[in-house]
């Protein structure tokens, strides 16, 4: 039976997410649905409203619905709740189950970090950002590759009635691969990555072929808006990210935020409920000179509409890896990124500066399952102690973030500010 549905399935962070967008948008726009059309017909007339003529949406989205602020306006409609239940049944199945029947007539595209969690069936099409093992190994970072993707034979070869499995062979030098010495090669963005995936996937394979947008940047920001800062005085500065490993330590935060002030912007802290619930030290981030911690505002935003008005109004943003700075970049505000174990050539916020750490090693994992120093696990982090979730000290920071210095972000800071004649000037302590 052909597919008369798609259903797009996303269950990885904000930053993933949004790197994904562009692919999810190829969908709508091979779907024809208005919202996502060459021709820049309004959110308003997306088919997520309900079809034309009452129909049932042809998209389908399950994962956070918090997303679908961004996915309503390229006709994606939430997946209802009988067929989120179906796909629920399809994880980690070791061999292709019967087809539920709540899933009869869909397609399921499922976006996935470098292995699908999804049982292996004609109508799965995994969609992988990276390839499998792109750490050099299985899920836990081994050499063996225990724990191989789970693909679907939409995307295995020797099908000749669906997408073949090459495309992801040949992706291998495109991705990247470990080197001898514990660096990741050279690696392609994760965006350009899937770009690649679904033009080489078989039209058969899904209900109708991807339509890539080459501008689909400008799509977003003509959706969602752009940039609005370019006169205001205030830094963003996000001190928190998914992995603690990505995180450069507060008291250089601190550093900056004192810089920042001295030179006349308002420095801004957002921080994110995984910082919260992980306990990061909020006192650590107030500069020497500054005790009182109402000094420099802290920010936790209610949701992605509240933190995209934040950003679109900040001078610029800088930050760890971590889906703020994704966001902010995608709607055209400067973004001053900084990496440690994770590539920024894959993993970089389309258009934004980055800073990366000088160390030999760095970067060393794609998926930050398991770095090549150990830390974390208590033979590499720099106090070798664990917190209760089993991860480093939260006052530790991992050596290749420790690596990079506050005077190389301030001398990027000043030159993202326009004013790259005032290094030094404002980085003493008052």
């Amino acid at each position: 039976m052909k597919s008369d549905k798609l259903i797009a399935v996303h269950n990885g962070a904000l930053g993933d997410f949004l790197c994904t967008w562009p692919a999810l948008l190829a969908l709508a726009r091979g779907a024809g649905t208005p919202g996502a059309g060459p021709d820049g017909a309004g959110p308003e007339h997306a088919v997520a409203q309900g079809g034309k003529g009452g129909e049932a949406p042809r998209l389908l989205f399950a994962g956070n619905m918090e997303r679908m602020r961004w996915l309503a306006p390229l006709g994606y409609a939430p997946c209802p709740p009988d067929m989120r239940r179906a796909l629920d049944g399809l994880y980690g199945e070791p061999e292709a189950p019967a087809w539920p029947d709540a899933l009869t007539g869909a397609t399921v595209a499922w976006f996935c970090l470098d292995r699908a969690p999804a049982a292996a069936h004609p109508r799965v099409v995994p969609l992988p950002c990276l390839s499998s093992g792109a750490d050099g190994g299985g899920m836990n970072g081994d050499a063996t590759g225990a724990e191989a993707q789970a693909m679907g034979p939409a995307a295995r070869p020797n099908h000749a009635s669906h997408a073949s499995h090459a495309s992801h062979a040949s992706h291998a030098s495109h991705i990247g691969q470990i080197g001898q010495v514990g660096q990741i090669g050279h690696t392609g963005h994760v965006t350009e990555t899937l770009r690649n995936l679904l033009e080489r996937i078989a039209p058969s394979a899904l209900p109708w072929p991807p339509r890539w947008d080459a501008n689909w940047h400008d799509t977003w920001q003509t959706l969602f808006g752009g940039w609005n800062g370019a006169d205001s005085r205030t830094v963003v500065l996000v001190a928190g990210a998914g992995h603690r490993a990505k995180q450069w330590p507060p008291r250089r935060f601190a550093a900056v935020a004192g810089a920042l002030l001295r030179a006349g912007y308002n420095p801004l802290y957002v921080l994110g409920p995984a910082e919260l619930e992980r306990g990061l030290d909020q006192n650590a981030l107030m500069p020497e000179g500054y005790p009182e911690r109402g000094e420099i505002p802290m920010v936790t935003p209610a949701d992605h509409d509240e933190l995209a008005h934040l950003l679109r109004r900040a001078r610029l943003v800088i930050g760890n890896d971590s889906g703020p700075l994704h966001l902010a970049a995608l709607h055209g505000v400067p973004v001053l990124a900084l990496f440690g174990p994770a590539p920024p050539a894959t993993w970089r916020p389309h258009g934004a500066a980055t800073l990366t750490s000088p160390l030999e090693c760095a970067p060393c994992s794609a998926t930050l399952r398991a770095l090549r120093c150990g830390w974390g696990h208590g033979n590499g982090s720099p106090h070798g102690e664990k917190d209760r979730n089993g991860t480093a000290d939260s006052n530790g920071a991992s050596p290749c973030m420790a690596a990079i210095t506050v005077q190389t972000v301030l001398g990027k800071t000043w030159e993202l500010l326009g004013m790259p004649d005032k290094k030094g000037e404002w980085e003493q302590r008052p």
